[in-house]
């Protein structure tokens, strides 16, 4: 019984994992640590800031261009994004800066109709 009872849960969440999009079905379960990671506090600014203009930025840029942002949070989105592959550290005459990777920049392409549309939404309390 306790089989069968796991057996439909497991198929109830492949069921609700899909979004049907352009004919077929997509799951959301692969997406979900990238999606919780770029919902957290600075973590798009982060993303965004390390993309402007193509270029490497050092630590204090990013601090400097997130308003009332706290270096300890920065700090650790920078390791959560490099653990998620997203941002690469890099080492170079002594000073490290950052830049996205392959998959940070397909990120952030993704997320820029997603912010352009909500840019035009109505402001709701």
């Amino acid at each position: 019984m306790a089989d069968e009872s796991g057996d439909a849960r497991i198929g109830n969440r492949i069921k609700a994992c899909m979004i049907e999009y352009d004919g077929s079905a997509v799951c959301v379960d692969p997406s979900l640590r990238i999606l919780d990671l770029i919902g957290k506090k600075n973590t798009m600014m982060i993303i965004g800031i390390i993309g402007n203009r193509g270029e490497r930025k050092n630590f204090n840029e990013i601090l400097k261009d997130i308003p009332y942002s706290s270096s300890t949070i920065i700090s650790r989105r920078l390791k959560e994004l490099q653990a998620n592959g997203l941002v690469e550290k890099v080492r170079e005459n002594g000073r490290i800066s950052y830049r996205l990777t392959d998959l940070g920049w397909s990120v952030r392409e993704a997320l820029q109709p997603l912010l352009k549309m909500m840019e035009s939404m109505p402001v709701r309390s």
